[in-house]
């Protein structure tokens, strides 16, 4: 960012060209960093930037399909920099960028990456992305956390893991994603409804987990970083190598990895029993890249072995009841010795990923991308053991396969450019037996299935002067056929087929009132088909303790998401203010079961398990999103976020259940050192009591609201980064809404945190 100046009529201008074809590049975005100072080149490739303050800038330059540039120029009045632009086969979610850029969707995109990321590692991707405005988390334990986008989680939230739609078990409340996030280079999330560029299911929004380029030398290079935890005594490392080989320019590899290891967590006054966990996660990338085309070849696998809180199945309803009632857990499941050993209860997950992504460019028609996929997804989800016996082992093994064809048209009429494009998918899920075989002789949570999908698409954007315009359509179809026995116990099937369809649509505008405040409206509709365990489950889900009720009868969600945002830059002060409102017809959810008031349980051979009903009704999602950052001096530096999410049923005119409460956080950060090195930050967590819940809705009244105190302090020298920090410093005593676990035990106490990072 640049230092005060009384000068404020500096000019900077330059072109845009290929470096190898010396062809001026138009559209290509040209923006000062720290500012709201941004132009599209023109047909010749000309960029032109006014009435800029004297002072050191970073210059970027990017557009799809090409490296980015970042450039450092010192402004006294008029300044030329010319720009080349190295063609690059970037990841397909690049195609989404960041808000400062004006080619980029009109919907908010808000990214984790340098600092900000490093200080999340060796959390889950949930935890993770908390760092995020408007984003939290749905908790099972301290070990298990998917994310929540505006209040909406799972089948609302897709996930593209390196490019491809991640598919595993994410209907479950307690099933997180399978994702290693030190794959990542940055994690970003595009908030609202984005059924247009990424088919069914992104009604609250999409996840970008978006790994670095392949290196383009042969030279080798790479990074270890090991993360310790005090709490549940967690260690973690994880290694990156890449590099290419020499000889074969363009040809490039990588090679990740990650282990991690915890034992029993502690809340802020007693252990939790089987609370471990343990993981063993890598891939391999190799590609092979020329001027007009390329390949890339990616496989990931991810294990892990998570333990669940034995306090939270109970054998009979009392026992249950006297559990939920009771402050803090029985002494049997809060030993007062640490243990690493994980038993039952317990989750095996493993998750293998393959993927293949192709490139095509020719000057006539644009860049054709193919990108092919498929992933094996074996969830075993082990209960306790009853007088013995091994009476409920359930078993998920998803496989799927996912094809997309995509062409990035070249810009027509000067300035119009899109994309059209045709994905499919088709998986199969197994739960019991074989899929058209007879079961075995047990009940199952969810039957086997089928399920194939198809959709096509068109997206096209008009940057103009003051504004720039986006619209989009798509339309896709979705074949459920399911397999299940007769009734229970039988060895009889009934084969159902179940044929949705949906339209998508999208209109954004991006406008800039001044140099310094800007501002998008979006419109776009989503829809999401009722997954297979809403249609017709049936049984105890152990990992979440709860027994879980479908409806067959239930119909396609619609969704209708408005949303306004300002981005407001000058000097030091940057802010950034979304609302958006989310309408969404047939809305499914989970609902616990009352009968005239009185909680409903289940009495199973396993124990007893509160009731809970998948049920449909109109639903509205509206909330803020706010983010302030401001530099008070060159070193001290204030950041603010406030998120807040309001959530009815107005079929009913009855507020939802499981909406994240209101959320405020404060942080000072200080910066040492002649190049702001190092570093010390303390911030402040408030989470307000969710107060909107209707009377007989759960099982259990929301918990009070908590104040959180954490520190971060990090430090770099030479090749090594070192960073500390603490959360909850106080450890204090809370239970946060969110977290499935809040009927029988605390949250996290305090936790110590020391990483090193190595780059070599």
């Amino acid at each position: 960012m640049a230092q005060k100046s009384e000068n404020c009529e500096c000019v900077l201008s330059g072109t845009v060209k290929d470096s190898e074809t010396k062809e001026p590049i138009i559209g290509a975005v040209v923006y000062l960093k720290g500012t709201n100072k941004a132009v599209n080149t023109d047909e010749k490739g000309r960029y032109i930037l006014k009435n800029i303050c004297q002072g050191n800038y970073r210059l970027v330059c990017q557009l799809v399909g090409y490296q980015s540039v970042e450039l450092v120029v010192d402004l006294k009045k008029e300044h030329a920099e010319d720009i080349a632009l190295v063609e690059s086969d970037e990841h397909l979610q690049e195609v989404i960028v960041s808000g400062k850029k004006v080619e980029s969707f009109s919907q908010v995109k808000n990214t984790l990456e340098g600092q900000s990321l490093e200080q999340s590692r060796g959390q889950n991707l949930g935890e993770s992305l908390k760092g995020i405005t408007g984003v939290t988390s749905l908790q099972t334990g301290s070990s298990i956390s998917k994310p929540v986008i505006h209040g909406m989680h799972s089948n609302r939230v897709l996930i593209l893991n390196n490019g491809v739609r991640q598919e595993g078990q994410q209907w479950g409340s307690e099933h997180a994603p399978e994702i290693d996030p030190f794959v990542a280079k940055k994690l970003s999330v595009v908030k609202g409804a984005a059924g247009v560029r990424y088919g069914s299911d992104a009604i609250a929004g999409v996840i970008l987990v978006e790994p670095d380029d392949l290196p383009d030398s042969s030279k080798i290079t790479g990074e270890l970083n090991t993360v310790g935890f005090s709490n549940g005594r967690q260690g973690v490392i994880s290694g990156i190598l890449q590099g290419g080989v020499t000889g074969l320019k363009g040809l490039s590899w990588r090679v990740q990895g990650t282990l991690k290891k915890g034992g029993n967590v502690s809340t802020s006054s007693y252990n939790l029993a089987n609370t471990g966990v343990e993981e063993q996660n890598f891939s391999l990338t190799t590609g092979y890249k020329k001027a007009n085309w390329g390949t890339e070849i990616y496989f990931s696998r991810f294990s892990n072995l998570i333990g669940i809180f034995l306090g939270s199945h109970i054998g009979n309803k009392e026992d249950l009841e006297d559990a939920i009632a009771r402050s803090r857990p029985l002494e049997i499941y809060t030993p007062s010795e640490f243990s690493y050993t994980i038993d039952r209860p317990y989750q095996d997950i493993t998750h293998n990923l393959l993927k293949s992504k192709s490139f095509l460019k020719s000057d006539n028609f644009g860049k054709l991308n193919l990108t092919l996929s498929r992933q094996f997804d074996r969830r075993y989800e082990y209960d306790v053991l009853r007088a013995g016996k091994n009476v409920n082992t359930l078993r998920f093994l998803l496989e799927t396969y996912t094809g997309e064809l995509l062409l990035e048209h070249k810009p027509v009429f000067h300035k119009l450019s899109g994309m059209v494009g045709l994905s499919g998918m088709y998986q199969e899920n197994v739960s019991s037996g074989d899929i058209y075989d007879k079961p075995q002789l047990t009940t199952t949570l969810i039957p086997n299935f089928q399920n194939q999908t198809m959709g096509v698409f068109i997206i096209e954007r008009l940057p103009l002067k003051k504004f720039d315009l986006e619209a989009g359509f798509r339309f896709d179809q979705r074949n459920l056929n399911v397999y299940r026995p007769t009734q229970s116990y039988s060895t009889s099937i009934t084969q159902k087929q179940t044929i949705n369809r949906g339209l998508s649509g999208n209109l954004g505008v991006n406008y800039r009132f001044s140099t310094a405040l800007s501002g998008k409206f979006n419109a776009g509709t989503a829809w999401r088909a009722p997954t297979v365990n809403e249609l017709y489950s049936y049984g105890v889900h152990h990992g979440a303790a709860a027994f879980e009720i479908g409806d067959s009868t239930l119909a396609a969600e619609k969704a209708y998401n408005f949303s306004l945002t300002f981005e407001y830059t000058l000097n030091r002060l940057s802010a950034e203010l979304n609302l958006y409102n989310n309408y969404i017809n047939d809305f499914i959810y989970l609902k616990p079961g009352f009968t005239n008031g009185v909680p409903d349980y289940i009495l199973t051979v396993r124990g007893a398990f509160p009731e809970f009903n998948y049920t449909q009704v109109d639903a509205v999602f509206r909330g803020i999103d706010f983010s302030l950052h401001y530099q008070i001096t060159d070193r001290l530096s204030y950041t603010g976020k406030y998120a807040m999410v309001r959530a009815k049923d107005v079929r009913n005119n009855l507020y939802m259940v499981n909406i994240p409460s209101d959320r405020i956080e404060n942080t000072v950060k200080y910066e040492f050192g002649k190049k702001h090195t190092s570093y010390l930050s303390i911030g402040n967590l408030f989470v307000a009591h969710q107060n909107r819940v209707e009377a007989n809705s759960d099982f259990v009244a929301p918990p009070a609201a908590y104040s959180l105190m954490n520190i971060q302090a990090g430090t770099a020298i030479k090749n090594f980064e070192i960073g500390l920090g603490v959360s909850n410093l106080f450890n204090v005593s809370y239970r946060e809404y969110l977290n499935r676990f809040r009927y029988f035990t605390d949250d996290m106490g305090r936790n110590v945190s020391l990483r090193v990072k190595w780059k070599f």
